[in-house]
Order: C-alpha cells, then structure tokens, then sequence
C-alpha cells in the first residue's frame, strides 16, 4: 500500500520535511511523555537534529519533538515531580518555609533546563554556520 509522506516543520530551524510513516514504532524511554507513541525518529535535512514524531494514544494528536532539546528536560523529571507534590502539600502554608523552597528548588531547576536548552540551540545553530561556510 502506499502512503503519502507527511509535511513537518523542524522546531530547531523551521525547516520542512517530509516523513514517510511505515507502521513500525519506537519505544518511548520518556517518562514524561508516557502517554504518547513514538512513530518517527529522524535527522532534520537542514540541520540535521534529531526529531521524533510523537503520537498520543487518546487524542491521535501529532507532535514533532526535538529529541536532544527535550532529554535535558526529561532528566529532571522525576525531581520536579517531586518537588510540585511537596509545594502542593504546603500550598496552604504559604509563609512556611518548606513551602518557599520548595517553589525555588523548582525554579532553579526550571532555570538550569532553561539554560541548558539555551546553549544547546547556541551550539547547533554554531555547528550549522561552520558546515555551511
């Protein structure tokens, strides 16, 4: 049977590309996306990052996700977790102490995966102006 290819832009640098679905998916070793299928892993044509196209169970909703981007996020998952069930529990004493570290543990680490995304789009967008030149 043939099907047609799927039109995506990348979310590194926007380019389009076009992803040809075959029925085989890939294990999903996300933790925070464990309500989703990973149907597609592959290499931006123009910047070659690596992309996954994910799929929800429930929804049948689509999302492109750039893969090294989002492991830096998913390794601090299970700490935020953490973390957002303590502030919940001493949400109600908002003066307590435990409650107001717990909302600056979770924005420093909410900080760091922001900065690590930073530098991690400074290095690819680094890497692409050295191999178009």
């Amino acid at each position: 049977m043939f099907s047609l290819p799927k039109f995506r832009r990348c979310p590194s640098c926007d380019g389009l590309n076009a992803i040809l679905l075959n029925g085989i998916t890939y294990q999903n070793n996300f933790k925070s996306l464990q309500g989703w299928i990973l149907k597609k892993v592959f290499k931006c044509r123009k910047c070659k990052v690596e992309i996954g196209l994910f799929l929800h169970t429930q929804s049948q909703q689509e999302n492109i996700i750039w893969i090294d981007c989002f492991k830096l996020e998913d390794n601090h998952y299970d700490e935020l977790i953490k973390l957002e069930k303590e502030r919940k529990k001493y949400l109600k004493y908002k003066s307590d102490r435990k409650y107001r570290n717990a909302v600056k543990e979770i924005r420093d680490i909410q900080n760091e995966i922001r900065l690590n995304q930073i530098k991690l789009k400074v290095k690819f967008k680094i890497q692409n102006r050295i191999h178009v030149n």
